[in-house]
């Protein structure tokens, strides 16, 4: 999947235009209007095939929130990945990237969706294990609910050049 994500990115990037050097501004044009309804649903169906290995992974919900997490994560990580080898971009972790477009535009370093992706992993299996012994932790639950409400509106809040380190990292810790 991060092969394919990252193929379709390269796609789009030429069709419309832009490069990878100067992710300073949502994509605009005639371009970009062309294909901006594509984009969107190609990000949401992105969401589904991810819910779906979820949903083929584990019987019970927490198993399969789990799923979603750990798979989720290995994407976004495969995703730059393939990137760097297939377009030698991101050039570094502090790389400003458009990360996704719903509800609205998401921006930050490369290195902000890595950590979240790798937290993702180290959580969703956490969550499985957890799933498995059908324990719950509702206090950290809550929490990393929180981090994860906190980290969306950080992405929200970022636009080149200014990342909200400060909203975001605090996030990041309540979120694992």
């Amino acid at each position: 999947m991060g092969f394919l994500e990252s193929v379709v990115v390269l796609y789009l990037r030429r069709l419309i235009g832009i490069g990878f050097a100067h992710v300073q501004a949502a994509p605009s044009g005639p371009a970009w209007n062309g294909v901006a309804g594509m984009e969107l649903a190609r990000e949401a169906s992105t969401l589904v095939m991810i819910l779906a290995v979820a949903l083929l992974a584990r019987r019970d919900w927490r198993g399969r929130l789990g799923a979603f997490a750990v798979v989720f994560g290995v994407w976004d990580i495969s995703y730059y990945a393939w990137l760097v080898l297939l377009a030698g971009w991101p050039t570094g972790l502090l790389s400003w990237d458009l990360l996704f477009l719903i509800p609205a535009p998401w921006w930050g370093p490369v290195l902000s969706p890595l950590l979240v992706a790798a937290a993702l992993v180290a959580g969703g299996v956490r969550f499985m294990r957890v799933a498995a012994t059908r324990r719950a932790d509702l206090p950290g639950a809550a929490l990393a609910g929180l981090g994860a409400a906190l980290l969306l509106l950080a992405f929200l809040l970022g636009a080149p050049p200014r990342f909200p380190w400060a909203l975001y990292l605090p996030a990041l810790a309540l979120f694992t």
